[in-house]
């Protein structure tokens, strides 16, 4: 279910944005799989962020960072380059974090505990 919303608003903003935002959405797609890590928990050539709080640890995934980017750029009015490239690229950032890991939506984890008990 998860992945048909994703794959429906993928499609959405692409027919929205056109033919140029295909292009920028495959490399940016690419260029974001290459970087992250393979699978959940494996840190991949650019590192997770991970802010410690108390017993947690807030993960902030690239998925998260590209939408809050997207949405305070968004409501400005504000694009890096073109609309086409900045916004195809941040939706390939988040389509490949949601689509491509299971753990997409832990975000606070405690501190300690080990993986496969969590």
């Amino acid at each position: 279910m998860r992945k048909k919303i994703v794959l429906i608003g993928l499609i959405a903003v692409l027919i929205f944005f056109g033919i140029f935002c295909y292009k920028t959405w495959f490399v940016a797609f690419a260029v974001t799989k290459y970087l992250s890590g393979r699978t959940e928990g494996k840190q991949g050539i650019v590192r997770s962020i991970t802010i410690p709080w108390r017993n947690y640890r807030l993960h902030l995934h690239h998925w998260l960072l590209a939408l809050i980017l997207g949405g305070v750029f968004l409501v400005r009015g504000l694009h890096i380059l073109t609309p086409e490239v900045f916004y195809g690229s941040l939706s390939a950032i988040i389509f490949q974090g949601i689509y491509c890991y299971k753990d997409w939506y832990r975000i606070i984890k405690r501190k300690g505990i080990l993986p496969a008990l969590e």
